[in-house]
């Protein structure tokens, strides 16, 4: 373990990066190969690509970030539930049928749950803050908040993945933001670190996905990253940091879940009838936009809110 400095930030992303680029380009022969996506525009064509890598670079983010940060049974316990999304993710994408909702929204919940417990049990207060303004929240009323934000950053993450490019870029600037606001301004620099390893980590990914694309995270990668995400968030103390720094990825999976349950609870069939889900999808169908222009623009996007977070936040600093 290393002490944390410029030092250890810098061998964390240039360890993830490399080990993720070497052990990628080695292991996505051995890969599962993706069946095409029925109701996804041009899902056919992914048909037959090496899917689930995922699991090649999720522990190597879990074996860089023990390494260059100091030791911490919370973020042991953290790393190890990403690494138990990262399985489960896994098995789905080998999976001859796909898992049903159900048996992946129950561990969903398990893991949530575990994470929850986690965080709970090393921290004494608990609330969120707006505009200088803090609001402490008793665990009773924060807890199911807390176990929604991380069960929406699970499933929003594996919605927005299903294009070339697209959500790997969208992680990277999502983690940047939140790395940073966590390293400047919420007195968590370690777990800025985290998200600087995580984010070379996928740039790795990001050689072999860009259009045309070699490989794809699958499951095994954004139900993983999601939940790490979603883990940095809470550590902010503010779970309304999320708006800023996630929401083209909260957005372009999570409309497709609102629509969903709606829909279903109330056996709407008008309910946002006319937009396509996930937003990449209404983007490139209905917009006509390439996947190029779709990467950039959503990318664009999240960038510029992740600067007006930070710009925020700094003000309310001052």
């Amino acid at each position: 373990m290393l002490a944390l400095s410029p030092l250890g930030a810098l061998l964390g992303l240039v360890l993830g990066f490399i080990l993720s680029a070497v052990l990628i380009a080695r292991l996505r022969d051995k890969l599962p190969q993706d069946h095409g996506r029925a109701f996804a525009v041009n899902g056919q064509v992914s048909k037959g690509k090496a899917r689930g890598s995922g699991v090649v670079f999720i522990p190597v983010f879990a074996a860089v970030t023990l390494l260059v940060t100091p030791f911490s049974w919370e973020r042991c316990a953290y790393l190890f539930l990403t690494l138990a999304a990262m399985l489960t993710g896994y098995l789905d994408d080998r999976a001859e049928l796909p898992w049903g909702e159900l048996k992946k929204g129950l561990l969903d919940l398990v893991i949530c749950v575990l994470a929850l417990v986690t965080f709970m049990g090393t921290h004494s207060e608990f609330g969120f803050s707006l505009f200088g303004w803090r609001l402490a929240l008793p665990w009773w009323l924060f807890a199911p908040i807390a176990l929604f934000v991380l069960w929406a950053f699970i499933n929003c993450c594996n919605c927005a993945d299903g294009v070339d490019g697209h959500f790997g870029s969208l992680a990277v600037v999502a983690l940047g933001g939140l790395g940073y606001a966590l390293w400047a301004y919420c007195g968590g620099g370690e777990w800025g670190l985290c998200a600087l390893v995580l984010i070379g980590c996928i740039l790795a990914y990001l050689l072999f996905n860009a259009s045309p694309s070699l490989i794809m995270m699958g499951d095994a990668g954004s139900r993983a990253i999601g939940l790490f995400m979603g883990i940095l968030v809470l550590q902010t103390g503010n779970f309304l940091l999320c708006l800023p720094f996630a929401v083209v990825i909260l957005l372009d999976g999570g409309l497709g879940l609102l629509k969903l349950a709606v829909m279903r609870a109330f056996k709407s069939k008008t309910f946002l009838a006319k937009l396509r889900t996930p937003l990449h999808d209404e983007a490139r169908k209905n917009r006509h936009w390439s996947d190029t222009q779709t990467v950039f623009r959503f990318v664009i996007v999240q960038a510029v809110c992740c600067m007006i977070g930070i710009l925020v936040m700094e003000l309310l600093r001052n």
